[in-house]
């Protein structure tokens, strides 16, 4: 059998097997976090430019780390490279120096949370050809070659399950009533539906933007730019570090295995999040995504 096969696609691509030379940090049996800025510095891309730009970098892209939900890859550059902080435009984000990250084991090459688009290893993103793909003058998807100072093998094809379907413009107006906090029933009374209707529309929207949950859509929403977050008409809530650590799980941005002990039952999570969807007046969890979306408060993800 050929062992490309059995490889993640990228992987395949550039003949990488997972784990071979993988960094100490990289755990064996679990995903771990791990801070930006000990071992490497993370840039956040959205998947829409993500995936291109993979195609474009070819065996010159390093470690990348992917997330089917959130539908956000991050890139990451080993030391003793760095980066500098900031925002590099289209919603991309260097994460800040200690945020933590969740690094799976080199075996998970797939799956909606936290995978490995390409497996690590020892090898690095050049960062400043990173930059300039990602920055580049023409859209990636239409760029016709890889850019000049290098020489890049001809562009790959990528598989189907990496291309998304755009949402229908019914999907998005059920979308927008998602992040506005309305609940099935709701949206089947504004669209003029049959309550099964409007859960065949989320589930087909959830299938196109790679979301199965209402929160997860609402992130995907978001963060692949189908949908602006609804108007706020309240300043951003004071909220606690540990707060923002359990809006980023509702969100799917981070695992759940990075919360505290006495956050990891059930109930004492959803107690939790009761709690903040009083403090701030979210009708919905996935409301309460759009709204930390919309006051800034879950870093990488751009209103």
């Amino acid at each position: 059998m050929n062992r490309a096969f059995l490889l993640p696609p990228y992987a395949a691509q550039t003949n990488r097997r997972p784990g071979a030379g993988a960094p100490e940090w990289v755990p064996r049996g679990r995903t771990v976090p791990v801070p930006c800025g000990r071992y490497f510095d993370a840039i956040r891309v959205p998947a829409d430019i993500a995936e291109p730009a993979l195609r474009i970098l070819g065996p010159q892209a390093g470690p990348v780390l992917a997330n089917t939900t959130t539908r956000a890859y991050h890139f990451l550059i080993l030391r003793p490279d760095r980066v500098k902080p900031g925002a590099w435009g289209r919603g991309i984000r260097v994460m800040p120096q200690h945020r933590l990250l969740g690094i799976p084991p080199a075996h998970t090459t797939g799956g909606r949370d936290v995978h490995w688009a390409i497996p690590p290893s020892t090898c690095t993103t050049p960062p400043l050809l990173l930059r300039e793909v990602l920055e580049g003058p023409l859209p990636l998807a239409t760029r016709p070659s890889p850019p000049a100072v290098v020489s890049l093998p001809a562009s790959v094809d990528l598989p189907p399950s990496l291309k998304p379907l755009p949402p229908t413009a019914v999907q998005l107006r059920i979308g927008a009533l998602l992040l506005a906090g309305e609940d099935e029933e709701q949206i089947a009374v504004r669209m003029g539906m049959y309550v099964g209707t409007v859960r065949r529309h989320l589930t087909q929207l959830g299938k196109r933007i790679g979301a199965a949950t209402s929160t997860g859509r609402a992130t995907a929403l978001l963060t692949g730019g189908h949908l602006p977050p609804p108007p706020v008409d309240m300043l951003a809530p004071d909220l606690s570090p540990l707060d923002v650590q359990i809006l980023r799980v509702v969100a799917g941005l981070d695992p759940a295995g990075l919360l505290p002990e006495h956050l990891r039952s059930e109930q004492g999570f959803l107690d939790h999040v009761t709690r903040l969807r009083n403090v701030t007046g979210a009708r919905t969890d996935a409301h309460l995504v759009a709204l930390a979306v919309a006051w800034d408060l879950l870093s990488g993800v751009a209103p």
